[in-house]
């Protein structure tokens, strides 16, 4: 039996905030609803009040500015995956949405929901990270901005105040000479949790070396890992494209990961997973700047 819970939709971000002020930790937000209705389903709301922001038009937005892509809290997965701003500019998070569910779920769920969920195997979060994106966080008392990576506290925490809501997320757009990349590891390929997801960002310098490198993994911790000792030794390969180079760089991930054993896979499984999906997904983007031995 779904818990009954009090009911108020915002129609704009003042009546928004307003709301959440009012009724605090009582309240759980409410946009695109795939997880939400799930776990009322389940029981496992707590809150009694459902605050619905899908009407917040302020929310909704892609756009580039001045060479910064800031995507509103409110924007659905389907818009980001085929925005040609996010797919130029930002590509992992393209292609993360893209993942997400089934085209009903990506019709509907928000990236707001995504980061504000807080889950280790949540899929745009990997993607933000690399892209080294920044969450704005609004109240009545105003904005603060906090870097995605400090974002998340453990398994659906994070540092939200009950009277916050997530507004919007920003990053540096890409340019020549950066790849970035997803790589995403189900049961199935749609309408499914991670049993592992990936994410990485390559600079690739004039001497046509990696010069920056930032990977992350979700599914793998308690809250996405970024995997500083891979992204060194993927600074280190010689700039000519070879399987084995990469394969053994990606590799180190298995020191940098600690998942666990669950209904979906084991931890051994995951520590390959992830390994495999890196050695991928990088040595087909690195294929496009660098010449096969």
């Amino acid at each position: 039996m779904i818990k009954e819970c009090e009911y108020h939709a915002a129609h704009d971000l003042k009546e928004a905030l307003e709301l959440a002020e009012q009724f605090g930790p009582r309240k759980r937000f409410l946009s695109g609803g795939t997880d939400v209705m799930v776990r009322l389903k389940e029981g496992l709301v707590k809150e009694d009040v459902l605050l619905d922001l899908s009407r917040v038009a302020e929310l909704r937005f892609i756009r580039e500015e001045s060479d910064v892509v800031r995507v509103g809290a409110g924007t659905t997965h389907m818009d980001i995956s085929t925005s040609p701003v996010v797919r130029q500019y930002g590509r992992a998070l393209a292609l993360a949405a893209s993942r997400v569910g089934s085209t009903q779920i990506r019709n509907m769920g928000t990236i707001g929901g995504n980061v504000a969920n807080a889950s280790p195997a949540g899929d745009t979060i990997p993607a933000l990270i690399v892209l080294d994106a920044v969450v704005s966080i609004v109240s009545r008392a105003g904005t603060r901005e906090v870097p995605v990576i400090d974002f998340f506290t453990g398994p659906g925490r994070s540092v939200l105040a009950p009277e916050e809501l997530v507004a919007e997320l920003h990053f540096p757009a890409t340019g020549p000479g950066e790849l970035t990349g997803f790589g995403k590891l189900g049961s199935r390929q749609a309408m499914t949790i991670s049993t592992a997801n990936m994410a990485f960002y390559f600079r690739i310098g004039k001497d046509r070396r990696i010069a920056e490198a930032r990977i992350a993994f979700g599914s793998v911790a308690p809250t996405v890992v970024r995997a500083r000792k891979t992204e060194q030794l993927f600074c280190q390969l010689s700039p000519v494209l070879s399987w084995d180079a990469i394969r053994v760089a990606a590799q180190m991930a298995w020191k940098e990961v600690a998942p666990i054993d669950d209904l979906r896979a084991t931890a051994v499984y995951r520590k390959e997973a992830v390994v495999g999906l890196l050695a991928e997904a990088a040595y087909e983007a690195l294929a496009s700047c660098w010449h096969e031995r």
